[in-house]
Formats: C-alpha cells, structure tokens, sequence
C-alpha cells in the first residue's frame, strides 16, 4: 500500500513515442545516387519576393496614384447622388449593401486616406506616418470586418465598414472589381 508521504508521480500508459520510434534523420545519400524524397527534384525552396508596391503611396498598394485619385472623385460624386448611389461591392461576399451612399463614402475615405489626404484612418481614427506601412493598411480591413459582424466599432454605419473593406482589398489585388464605377 502506497503512503501518503510518496511524492505524486504520473502514472505511464505507454512508453514514450521515441522509445519505440526513434525520430527519422534525414536519410543519408550515396554518392552517384538520386535522392528519392519529394520535394528533392524542384531544388531548395525559393523565397518569394515581396508584392510590388506603388512608390510614394503606403505600403502593399498596387494601384496608381491616378487610379486612386479617380476612384476617390468617383466615390465622392456617388455618394453626393445619395440614396442612387452606386457600388459594386463583391456580390458574393455574405454582406449586402442597404445604404449606397454610406458604402461610396467608405470608398472615398479609403482612397482618400491611401493618398495621404485624411490624417485619420478611415475605421480607426488612427494617425499615422504617411506613407503607411501594409500593416496599418490591413488593420483598418481587420476593424472594418470586425464591424460588419458586430464585434467591435459599433458607431461604424456597417455598409461604410463594407466598402472599407472592400477598398482596401481592391487596392492591393489588381484582378478586384473596382467598387464606384467610372464616371461616364
């Protein structure tokens, strides 16, 4: 019978995994031998190079200063159309836009706020240095996604959180549909 001065000790089911299976070394190559692992035939792995950003507009932004100076007139004259506003958020997301002009005002102010002109970041509020960092830039779609689904920032009208969202995605993948269309 065990006392109760023995120290508490945990009992073993099984013999610990390196005891019966010693970890695998990387397998040793004869000489004149092709290795047959996987992965041996492409060569080491590369690391991929960063994604090309615009000079002089924070970082990850893949489109144009022109590009964004003309979304953002392009936003600023929906959103003065007011409830005829138009956007064309992506129609597969799980979000439906019920408020066009809010959504085109969420649009200018990410463009704005990418070229430097709005000292506040759109969801936020926060300052910071221009150009921003990808960082920064991802944030403001981190908190627009945490507003559309009611977590957080709830004095953020949520069809502007959507087309924060949406803007800042447009901004860094080229293939995006632009989300004011063009002026006519």
């Amino acid at each position: 019978m065990a006392s109760n001065s023995d120290s508490w000790r945990p009992r073993r089911l099984h013999p610990p995994i390196d005891d019966v299976m010693p970890p695998p070394g990387k397998p040793g190559i004869l000489p004149g031998v092709t290795p047959s692992w996987p992965g041996h035939e492409y060569g080491p792995t590369p690391v991929p190079a960063p994604a090309p950003t615009t000079l002089g507009l924070p970082g990850g932004v893949r489109r144009t200063r022109e590009e964004l100076e003309a979304l953002r007139d392009d936003a600023a004259r929906q959103f003065h159309a007011g409830e005829h506003a138009r956007v064309q958020l992506d129609e597969d997301d799980e979000y439906h836009v019920r408020r066009p002009a809010a959504a085109a005002q969420g649009v200018w102010a990410v463009a704005a706020w990418l070229l430097g002109e709005l000292q506040n970041a759109p969801i936020s509020g926060e300052t910071h240095d221009y150009p921003y960092a990808k960082r920064d830039v991802g944030k403001e779609s981190v908190h627009a996604r945490d507003c559309m689904e009611g977590n957080d920032w709830p004095d953020v009208d949520r069809d502007y959180a959507a087309a924060v969202d949406y803007t800042v995605g447009w901004a860094f993948w080229p293939d995006e549909e632009r989300p004011v269309p063009k002026a006519d």
